[in-house]
């Protein structure tokens, strides 16, 4: 845009939007959460409803002994009590950990894949 702009012979001192845009990285701390309550929240994760529809709990994957087998959220070694949640695309977390990450991001934390309830 700037290079079309000289190239037609424009000038760079004009910016009509110069009044909307932000400077967040000058903004102090109450002017950010002032800004956030403007804003907004909008929701990227998943309801409690739609969690419950893509996680299918199941045991821990039997894996030699050798292998270190952990939970990428928590990173935790999985244990034979632990409740555990497997997607769709295959990967396991610990139930507790995949519903507090799918309440935030409806994405697998490993494989970036959209979760998506299966209705």
């Amino acid at each position: 845009m700037l290079q079309g702009n000289l190239l037609m012979g424009g000038r760079l001192d004009h910016d009509r939007y110069r009044d909307w845009r932000l400077d967040v990285d000058s903004m102090s701390y109450e002017e950010l959460l002032e800004l956030g309550d403007k804003i907004g929240y909008v929701s990227t994760g998943l309801r409690e409803d739609e969690i419950g529809q893509c996680v299918r709990k199941t045991k821990p994957p039997h894996v030699p002994t050798q292998m270190q087998w952990k939970c990428t959220i928590c990173q935790e070694e999985y244990e034979g009590e632990d409740e555990i949640g497997k997607l769709e695309c295959g990967h396991f977390y610990h139930m507790y950990c995949i519903k507090q990450w799918l309440v935030q991001k409806k994405t697998c934390p490993i494989c970036k894949v959209v979760v998506e309830s299966q209705n």
